[in-house]
């Protein structure tokens, strides 16, 4: 008997035995072993290395990997607390910088690069003349990390299929929400279910339903219809366990823009997919409510979460009126640069008088739970303007990009990055956190493939309908 593995085709060219694989194998698993027991960071971290080499030398699979590791909230607690994520947006960036210096330039041209630098460029002043800490100095370090990953999604975004990121991100969304589902029934709907997540997961279902909503609206298959009719399910139900308010009243208006889009594009190409599909997905749900009725019990502390916004101190409202009074007093107190990137947790130290509120104690350490407030606070007005110019551009473009689509899927993908840049935008003014954590990678994603994004000469409709 050959002792050749010549029934794996990668081994067929090579001169390797059963013997030496096996060898080769217990010498990196019994490493392996031993620092998951002694030191399992140290252990895991050397697992992964064979997957890092592969990611630095295909830098796409590492897009992949970041989506993925967006998922998994373990800080790595240090000098500076660093995330799975983290580590993987380090290790695209290398593959990023070296593809770089052999292929010399990255193809076409970034529509989105400019109003990114002029925002870091207004961070690192805002830091200057404000005020350098510990906080600010590991605030700006993320958003150089930030950039960098943008940069390289963006570099690498010609060589991935758009649809199969978003596919990835809403699978391993669901993958997730049945988790973080599982814990919610298991304590019988008196926790609030994140899953591996982190508190950041509602913003990360409601990319998750934003992308299954409209590839339901568009898919003509049945099975596809149900995967992603299914995971829009799964990961609603997610949402409600989550119980995160603003992203629930951020996926509710867009999917209404979803809808409307979807019915108006499918007319004006003339395609009756969506709107047989909003029919089917209408006929479901009235079959389905009866159902949950039955559940009502288990889903008690969703209704009293949402029905005591604002009847209390502890009521969202008024904690976030309370973040955005101290956000706005920081504000004028330096208009122009802000107190600092980075530095509104600490927002006591620059403007005292925040402390006499009276549920400050509660907000303190905070950020402003709004991006628009944590800007105008921490970098003044030129930071605030530097970041909606690029908000605003991301939106531009993503809309460019749906008006040239060349067929239905190609139709899809741009309307899922044209919403997604939209709810970025429409999210920061009342909540969201695209600027730090895990919610930050998939801005830099979703932004990245929206400047990378390239169709073909044919246009989907005739240019006379294009403006």
């Amino acid at each position: 008997m050959s002792t050749r593995i010549s029934h794996i085709p990668f081994f067929k060219r090579m001169i390797i035995s059963d013997w030496t694989l096996f060898v080769a194998a217990a010498s990196y698993a019994l490493p392996v072993g031993v620092l998951l027991l002694w030191k399992p960071i140290l252990g895991v971290a050397f697992a992964l290395i064979p997957i890092g080499i592969l990611m630095i030398s295909h830098g796409p699979s590492a897009i992949y990997a970041l989506v993925v590791s967006t998922f998994v909230f373990m800080p790595l607690h240090g000098t500076i607390a660093l995330l799975p994520a983290d580590l993987v947006a380090i290790v695209l960036v290398v593959a990023f910088l070296i593809d770089l210096l052999i292929r010399g330039r990255s193809p076409g041209i970034n529509r989105l690069a400019r109003p990114f630098l002029l925002y870091l460029s207004i961070v690192l002043l805002s830091i200057v003349f404000s005020g350098i800490t510990a906080l600010s100095v590991r605030f700006f370090l993320r958003q150089l990390l930030l950039i960098a990953t943008f940069f390289a999604v963006f570099h690498f975004g010609y060589r991935v299929n758009v649809k199969h990121v978003l596919a990835m991100l809403v699978v391993t969304a669901d993958l997730n929400s049945i988790y973080s589902l599982m814990e919610f029934l298991g304590a019988g709907g008196a926790i609030r279910a994140f899953g591996l997540a982190g508190r950041g997961y509602g913003d990360h279902v409601m990319l998750a339903f934003v992308i299954s909503s409209v590839f339901y609206f568009w898919s003509s298959d049945m099975r596809h219809r149900m995967f992603w009719g299914g995971s829009a399910i799964i990961v609603v139900a997610a949402l409600a366990a989550t119980q995160t308010r603003a992203s629930a009243i951020t996926a509710g208006w867009a999917l209404i823009v979803i809808i409307i889009l979807a019915i108006s594009l499918g007319w004006h190409i003339k395609c009756p997919t969506p709107k047989r599909n909003l029919a089917m997905a209408v006929i479901l749900l009235l079959f389905i409510f009866p159902f949950l009725l039955l559940y009502t019990p288990v889903f008690e502390g969703i209704s009293y979460r949402f029905g005591r916004i604002g009847l209390h101190a502890s009521g969202t409202i008024l904690l976030r009126i309370s973040l955005w009074k101290a956000a706005l007093t920081a504000f004028w107190s330096n208009p122009i640069f802000g107190i600092g990137a980075g530095n509104f947790p600490n927002v006591s130290n620059w403007v005292p008088g925040v402390r006499f509120d009276p549920i400050f104690y509660m907000v303190s350490g905070l950020t402003a739970h709004a991006v628009i407030f944590t800007s105008l606070a921490e970098t003044g007005i030129l930071g605030f303007l530097s970041m909606y110019y690029f908000f605003v551009r991301a939106v531009k473009v993503s809309f460019q990009n749906m008006k040239k689509a060349v067929d239905v899927s190609d139709l899809a993908a741009t309307q899922c990055l044209f919403i997604g840049a939209l709810v970025i935008l429409g999210s920061s003014i009342y909540a969201g956190s695209w600027f730090w954590g895990n919610n930050s990678y998939h801005m830099a994603i979703i932004f990245g493939l929206i400047a990378s994004f390239r169709h073909k000469p044919e246009m989907l409709w005739s240019k006379g309908n294009d403006s």
